[in-house]
């Protein structure tokens, strides 16, 4: 929702984190899987656009990134299994580069 509030490049930024967590979720689904042998996908909710300012909402997002990444790198140091310590890592990463491009966003504006 937050793209198509954006203008120009941002609004390609914006969509391709929104990609990037669905491949998020789609992994995290599939590691579920093969621990549990339950295949899992939580309901899509349709999130509330932001009534925020599209600054504000920018804001809001890059904190929600950088707590994500700190949460798998949390979980990352939490668990036992390799798989799961890389696929948090990865994530973890992930989520930081997201924080690094919102901001880029948050520059141009």
């Amino acid at each position: 929702a937050l793209s198509r509030r954006a203008q120009g490049n941002s609004g390609r930024v914006l969509a391709t984190i929104a990609a990037d967590e669905r491949r998020h979720a789609k992994r995290l689904s599939t590691a579920y899987f093969l621990i549990s042998g339950v295949r899992y996908w939580p309901v899509d909710r349709v999130p509330n656009p932001s009534p925020a300012p599209f600054s504000a909402a920018l804001r809001e997002h890059f904190m929600e990134e950088q707590r994500g990444a700190a949460a798998y790198q949390t979980a990352a140091a939490e668990t036992a299994d390799p798989c799961l310590h890389e696929l948090f890592l990865e994530l973890a990463g992930e989520e930081d580069s997201h924080a690094w491009l919102l901001r880029s966003v948050l520059e141009q504006l």
